[in-house]
């Protein structure tokens, strides 16, 4: 059965008021975060701007009161400290804030999250040397456009190049080595017949 608008707009004020997460909403009605956001709004009677009333908060579903919490500026701890939820229920209640707030890090966020660890080591990585600017990003990804497994490949090969250079080197010191020790010896058995012939000069 394919859905109106109409049908979706209702779906989604039940779903929501059912205190069903925007990511569960979002499967169910196939809206966009910011679609389920402006449907929301409207729906609680907010303005335009998505200002939330402040008034009779404590009647309040817990959710309202975390989203209300988070527009004013308060950190997830604090909100998870006042209204003692656990660390996922503020996470979800904040992406919903996000999503009805049009923010770009819900998407974000979603697009990333499967991958944090290993963007948050590259995220690190780049601050560390001090990297983090338009350009060096720029460039970054301007790089990263190119097939890495050929570029791996050329740093193996160049690699490879050095450590036989390195076993070149080492070989032509040991060989430098003996040429010395042998032309010590030859000097030595030429000093031996020198001093050999002056004594039969003599």
């Amino acid at each position: 059965m394919v859905l109106t608008r109409r049908d979706k707009e209702q779906l989604v004020i039940k779903l929501h008021q059912q205190g069903k997460t925007i990511r569960e909403i979002a499967h169910a009605a196939h809206l966009s975060f910011s679609d389920i956001g402006m449907i929301i709004r409207r729906a609680n009677g907010h303005d335009k701007d998505g200002d939330i009333e402040t008034k009779d908060l404590k009647d309040k579903s817990t959710a309202t009161k975390a989203l209300f919490l988070f527009s004013v500026g308060k950190k997830p701890i604090e909100v998870a400290i006042e209204l003692n939820l656990s660390a996922s229920e503020v996470q979800s209640l904040l992406e919903e804030f996000w999503a009805l707030n049009d923010h770009e890090l819900a998407v974000v966020y979603n697009e990333v999250k499967a991958f944090l660890p290993s963007f948050l080591k590259l995220f690190h990585c780049l601050k560390e040397r001090r990297v983090l600017d338009e350009k060096h990003i720029f460039k970054f990804l301007r790089y990263a456009n190119y097939d890495l497994s050929d570029l791996m490949n050329r740093v193996q090969c160049l690699t490879n190049d050095v450590i036989n250079l390195e076993g070149q080197k080492r070989n032509l010191l040991d060989k430098l080595i003996l040429w010395n020790a042998q032309l010590s010896d030859l000097g030595r058995a030429i000093d031996i017949k020198n001093q050999q012939l002056k004594r039969m000069g003599k």
